[in-house]
Parts: structure tokens; C-alpha cells; sequence
């Protein structure tokens, strides 16, 4: 859980309808946001592992669909959209679990630490603005206070 959080400025992506499109992921917040935001909806962010079992399933997939990548199945710098889509637009790259848009469209945050120092946390699946390699379920990055117009996350929920 964050206990303290850096200066952080406004990020100005929040008010450009470029970026609030209906049914696309949020951008432009920093983990700390990410993290407020699941805490106040009852969720959680993904640790590291939980994103990667739900992007590769249980077969160590190198993309969440069977096969090699396929500009069809995800938003990465291929497509040639040069921005995010609506969350169901790749119907077709599905994770194993029923995850849509888990590599490409935005990067999205995990509660996970990057390393031993505790110094940042991190980002998985790659965006619309990176090609292909970052969309790999294995390629990982990450810094709590970056923000940028393809930065988002994803909740996860304790199934009963």
C-alpha cells in the first residue's frame, strides 16, 4: 500500500478529449493515482506475477494469443492508429484467463517493485506508442511517478 507519495503534478492528458474516449483505458497516471484509485473502488492493482499468469496463462505464451504477434490481435506501434482503441476492439487477443487488451493499447501499473531498492514499480504489456518486443508478456519497465498519454492499469478482484 503507498504511504507517501512524491509531488506529483497535474497531469494535463486528464482533460484532452483525445484521451477520454469512452470505453479506453484512463492515461496519464502515475502509480500512486493507480493505486488510490483501486483502493477507493475496493480492488487492487495486479502484482507482477498475478499480471503475467493472466497475460501468458499456464504455457508460458510469449504474446496472450497462441502464436507469434499479430498487428491483428493488439494496438502496439504496427497498427499505425497512433493511439489508444476501445478495450474490445482485439476480440481476437484475448489472454488465456479472458483478459482483453493485456498487451499493447496502454501500459499498465502492478503493485510489484522493480527491484530489491524498492525505488520504482512495474509496468507490463506495452502500449499503442511501442512496438511489438514491449507487448511481449514478458518485457517489464517502470518508475511510481511516470506518466505519460500511454500509462494506465488495470484492477484485479478476489474471486469468492
Amino acid at each position: 500500500m503507498c504511504t507517501s507519495r512524491p509531488n506529483v503534478p497535474k497531469d494535463k492528458h486528464w482533460k484532452e478529449e483525445e484521451w477520454n474516449q469512452p470505453e479506453h483505458p484512463v492515461v496519464g497516471v502515475s502509480y500512486y493515482e493507480a493505486e488510490a484509485f483501486a483502493r477507493w473502488a475496493g480492488k487492487k492493482l495486479p502484482t507482477e506475477h498475478q499480471w503475467e499468469r493472466a497475460a501468458r496463462g499456464i504455457d508460458g505464451r510469449e504474446y496472450p494469443w497462441e502464436g507469434g504477434f499479430d498487428k491483428e490481435k493488439c494496438n502496439t506501434a504496427e497498427s499505425g492508429i497512433g493511439k489508444t482503441t476501445r478495450v474490445t476492439r482485439y476480440p481476437n487477443g484475448i489472454s488465456p484467463v479472458g483478459c482483453y487488451d493485456i498487451s499493447g493499447n496502454v501500459w499498465e501499473w502492478t503493485q510489484s517493485f522493480y527491484d530489491e531498492s524498492e525505488g520504482g514499480r512495474v509496468l507490463r504489456g506495452g502500449s499503442w506508442f511501442d512496438d511489438r518486443n514491449f507487448a511481449r508478456c514478458a518485457y517489464r519497465g517502470g518508475n511510481p511517478v511516470y506518466r505519460s498519454f500511454n500509462v494506465g492499469f488495470r484492477c484485479v478482484r478476489t474471486l469468492k
